[in-house]
């Protein structure tokens, strides 16, 4: 009997808590329907006394709309008779529908609506089933709280005592016994270095009797890229770049030369900046241009350049912005409006001086402007763009480059690369004036073949 009447008693407080739950989360506007809800309650509450706990629980947690308040104390623990839902059923009736028709008002109390929803659901289950309460709200209040036992055997011990016999220690060494400890302070290292080799080899032939003709050749192209950047995080942003770049072509047409190459660069920038602003640098720049071997076109025996003929080099002083960006993606823009550049041909070859307008003269030097644009970015995995812009004027000619590349990694070794190369130099003899172009030139190339970065 004890147990059922247990099983009773869960039975209404679990489907009182889902009732008042279910009222409080509806909020404003609902309060009006608390009645209708706790005859509900009631008529669950019927059917519940015919089922186990375990069905009751299982229905309880199923309910999305079920959640536990702390204003439910009155429906916790065994049926209890509370004189204050008595009290507000018969002496205050009045006083409670006022509240009720305050339902819709801005200023209701939530805790209010909540008691007295808790009375309504609390008053039905009086009247429909009294014998399921067997105590009153006093005698749970004669109650004494019962205060826990300390564990058994645990004593309170003067400290004081236990401090006398611990001796005093006035040196560590009396502890450590004298041992050396080397302390090393590692300064932070503030370079960022990397690379990218790459090799890529193209190979065609045909035979005598091809059908459609063709001319068989070979191209081979490296590729070295070293980069050591300095940054402080501070104040101080050092960037250093060296591009080697060199690569040949061999044809069957060509009766002079084996083989001529078709790529040839020596590239060389450095960009010390002193922060001025968030992404602003006071900048002086300087850069470097020559290239590796002769240059030569097929079947001509004159030759259009050599290593260190010409040899560019000039150096700037301006701002650039450099923000910084995530993902190893990086952006430069530089302003340059001083910027003194020099042209060296170190040999006698008359086609190379003519070339460069420099008949009669090794030595050459301008002043004027220059713009400097470099840029790395990530489009997609594996997909790397890179460009370099530069622009040049004395205020009496023009020099300018876009050099733009795209690389696909394939997987650790393996790689493709689109490369296009814009050159404007209108400070070159008459003999590069294209009718179509101008003095515009384009270079452009697509590999595959071997890369490692490093």
């Amino acid at each position: 009997m004890y147990k059922i009447q247990n099983l009773r008693s869960l039975g209404v407080f679990l489907c009182c808590m889902v009732a008042v739950s279910v009222s409080a989360q509806l909020g404003r506007g609902v309060a009006r329907g608390y009645l209708k809800t706790a005859s509900d309650v009631v008529s669950r509450y019927t059917t519940a006394l015919t089922r186990s706990a375990d069905s009751v629980m299982a229905e309880i947690n199923d309910s999305a709309e079920t959640t536990l308040s702390p204003y439910l104390y009155k429906l916790i623990g065994p049926g209890i008779y509370y004189r204050s839902v008595l009290s507000n059923k018969f002496d205050l009736e009045g006083a409670r529908t006022e509240h009720l028709d305050m339902v819709d008002t801005e200023f209701f109390d939530y805790r209010q609506r909540m008691n007295t929803s808790i009375d309504d659901v609390l008053f039905h289950a009086y009247v429909t089933q009294p014998s399921l309460f067997h105590y009153y709200d006093s005698q749970i209040e004669s109650e004494h709280i019962i205060t826990p036992v300390s564990a058994v055997g645990a004593k309170k011990e003067d400290l004081t005592s236990i401090y006398d016999k611990v001796e005093e220690i006035k040196d560590v060494v009396d502890i450590v016994d004298n041992i050396d400890v080397e302390i090393q302070v590692q300064k932070p290292n503030f370079w960022a270095t990397n690379g990218r080799s790459s090799l890529q080899f193209t190979q065609n032939y045909f035979s005598e009797n091809w059908y459609r003709g063709g001319d068989n050749n070979m191209v081979l192209l490296s590729n070295i890229v070293l980069e050591a950047n300095y940054n402080d995080q501070r104040c101080i942003s050092w960037d250093n770049k060296l591009d080697l770049r060199l690569g040949f072509i061999t044809t069957t047409s060509d009766s002079i030369y084996r083989y001529i190459p078709n790529t040839d660069k020596i590239y060389f920038s450095s960009k010390l900046g002193v922060k001025a602003a968030k992404s602003w640098f006071y900048t002086l720049s300087v850069q470097g241009n020559t290239q590796f071997l002769p240059g030569r076109k097929s079947n001509d025996r004159n030759t259009y350049s050599k290593f260190l003929a010409p040899l560019d080099v000039s150096a700037s002083i301006g701002m650039d912005f450099k923000p910084s960006l995530r993902n190893g993606n990086s952006f430069s823009l530089a302003l340059l409006p001083l910027s003194y550049k020099i042209r060296y041909i170190c040999d006698d070859e008359r086609t190379i001086h003519a070339s460069y307008n420099m008949i009669g003269k090794d030595f050459q030097q301008d002043f004027g402007s220059r713009i400097e644009f470099v840029a790395k970015m990530t489009l997609v995995k594996n997909l790397q763009w890179k460009s370099r812009f530069y622009y040049f004027t004395s205020y009496e000619y023009a020099e300018s480059e876009l050099e733009n590349s795209l690389m696909f990694q394939f997987n650790k070794y393996i790689s493709s690369e689109v490369y296009t190369l814009w050159r404007f130099d209108d400070n070159r003899s008459r003999q590069y004036y294209d009718n179509s172009l101008g003095y515009f030139q384009f270079k452009e190339y697509l590999t595959l073949g071997l890369a490692y970065n490093f």
